[in-house]
């Protein structure tokens, strides 16, 4: 895959737990972006900024929005 063929990708507040609904998306990101360390920078920053909350990151596949890496901080 190159990377013009890359999924989009997106980071979310979720409504409570990892596997819960989401809330609101916060960051969005066009392929080909991000790397995976601005993605994982990104991720952080934004879980600092809602300290308490579930934030994951999804990407978007055949079968739609999917969860790969999630965090609370």
């Amino acid at each position: 895959m190159s990377t013009s063929d890359k999924a989009p990708r997106r980071i979310v507040l979720l409504l409570s737990g990892e596997n819960s609904a989401v809330e609101k998306v916060i960051k969005e990101y066009p392929p080909p972006e991000p790397t995976g360390t601005r993605l994982h920078a990104d991720l952080a920053e934004l879980a600092a900024e809602h300290s308490g909350r579930m934030v994951a990151a999804e990407w978007h596949g055949p079968l739609g929005w999917t969860r790969f890496l999630w965090s609370k901080r």
